[in-house]
């Protein structure tokens, strides 16, 4: 067990609970629940939320993911690293992991006990200049889980002198109210383009040129973004507190301890779920302003177009691994500051495919690399002079009986006490123009202007 650095930042206001409705990642059932001894490897605590509890406990660890998706009926933290694995060897390292907790299989299996995030890395600089010495790709078992159960929290640690750690330190924060959400603070921001418009212009004309070319339908570029605080210094937990409270998106927040540097995503795009064998997926591309309508999404042929490339990308590549895949109705997602066309699909998997192998077959999606996918990764090698380590990489969790959710994490920064790196993309497809695309990527950013500042996206 080791000791990261003290947290910095503000912490104001009363405890927040879990919205009702219970959490997606399995709980323990009312029948197992009763039965439970003093010594089981799960403790239900009454009236706190995962990320919260996260506050008072955080020092103990150095490494903690926070999730929520649903709407935020799964929402969880896991605190630690119990081990860590490659990417092929996840599968039995979860089920090993579940075998060590006392509980019924249905439960254990249940748990999200393997954890990833899919970096890119190569020789180029990386992309946030701060806090990026570890944004290659990582697989690791917590040493606890905080899962939100309705407005309470069962805490499952297979570490006996652990689990009696953290329960008496939450249990004395709640008594003494010691727990207060994390406030931000800033009302105004110190911006500065690390890309700026010219660069941008020419990334965009790099990319139109490979399109016309014709070895590029579409490429997704990215570019730069540095905040600073006017006055006081940033706080990284109250941004990612923020993260959470995302409306109307699936959202998540990782949090890769450094100090008091933090990586945040706050998506609105799943890249790959799996629910007792069945596949959802979406193809989410094309962006408009917050309250655009479906018609005004098809009114530019531009956007249809970016849209079909995705979508009809994800059904290709699906088809040999998913029986009957069903696109949903086309439909608007509104994702902070922006709406998205977004394309739902569903199908079932076929027996003996394994959902870590679907999710290295569609990473990366048309939706942030480009089509075709291996010509675009190479023109973004090229035209991008940074790697864009946890950039849109999959960030998601994995369970003993296949369950998995993996989201792509667009809508992210690395932030400290003293600065913030944002990146934002778009796509470019034939007939894009540069400066439209410019204003795109300011919407976007928007969203984390918004939780640097405290703010809840789309207010």
């Amino acid at each position: 067990m080791t000791t990261r650095p003290n947290k910095a930042g503000p912490l104001e206001a009363t405890a927040l609970h879990c919205p009702q409705g219970g959490a997606a990642v399995q709980p323990v059932p009312a029948a197992v629940r009763a039965s439970l001894r003093p010594t089981s490897t799960v403790v239900r605590l009454d009236g706190l939320d995962p990320w919260l509890a996260v506050t008072a406990v955080d020092d103990l660890f150095d490494r903690r993911f926070l999730w929520a998706s649903d709407g935020g009926r799964t929402r969880f933290a896991a605190l630690g690293e119990s081990g860590s694995v490659s990417f092929h060897d996840l599968n039995s390292a979860v089920r090993e992991a579940a075998e060590e907790f006392e509980l019924p299989e249905r439960v254990a299996m249940r748990l999200p006990l393997g954890l990833f995030v899919l970096g890119e890395t190569d020789e180029r600089p990386g992309a946030f200049e701060i806090g990026e010495s570890e944004t290659a790709s990582f697989c690791w078992m917590p040493q606890a889980l905080l899962v939100a159960d309705g407005n309470n929290v069962l805490l499952y640690c297979a570490d006996a002198s652990l689990r009696r750690e953290l329960v008496s330190r939450l249990k004395s924060a709640t008594s003494s109210s010691g727990l207060r959400m994390p406030h931000g603070c800033q009302p105004r921001l110190l911006e500065s383009p690390l890309d700026g418009r010219e660069t941008w212009q020419q990334r965009v004309q790099q990319a139109l040129t490979g399109i016309q070319d014709g070895y590029l339908e579409k490429l997704v570029v990215s570019r730069r973004l540095t905040f600073g605080p006017d006055h006081e210094p940033f706080s990284p937990f109250a941004s990612t507190w923020q993260s959470g409270l995302a409306v109307d998106r699936t959202g998540f927040s990782i949090s890769m301890d450094r100090g008091n540097s933090m990586f945040i995503g706050a998506t609105p795009e799943t890249l790959l779920k799996v629910q007792d064998g069945t596949l959802t997926t979406h193809a989410l591309a094309g962006t408009r302003e917050r309250n655009a309508s479906l018609e005004d999404f098809l009114a530019s042929s531009k956007l249809a177009k970016e849209h079909t490339l995705v979508s009809d990308g994800l059904v290709t590549k699906l088809g040999p691994l998913v029986r009957d895949i069903r696109p949903g109705p086309l439909r608007v997602r509104q994702s902070g500051s922006v709406s998205h066309l977004e394309t739902p699909l569903c199908g079932e998997l076929r027996r003996g495919v394994d959902p870590l192998q679907i999710l290295s077959d569609l990473h990366p999606t048309a939706a942030i690399g480009g089509l075709p996918q291996r010509a675009a990764q190479q023109a973004l090698q090229y035209i991008e002079p940074y790697s864009r380590g946890w950039f849109a990489a999959p960030f998601g969790w994995l369970a003993g009986n296949g369950d998995l959710h993996a989201a792509i994490a667009i809508r992210s920064l690395w932030i400290s006490a003293e600065r913030a790196v944002a990146l934002a993309g778009a796509g470019i497809v034939r007939g894009s123009v540069a400066e439209e695309e410019w204003a795109e990527t300011e919407a976007k950013f928007d969203n984390m202007r918004a939780v640097i500042r405290g703010q809840r996206f789309g207010q």
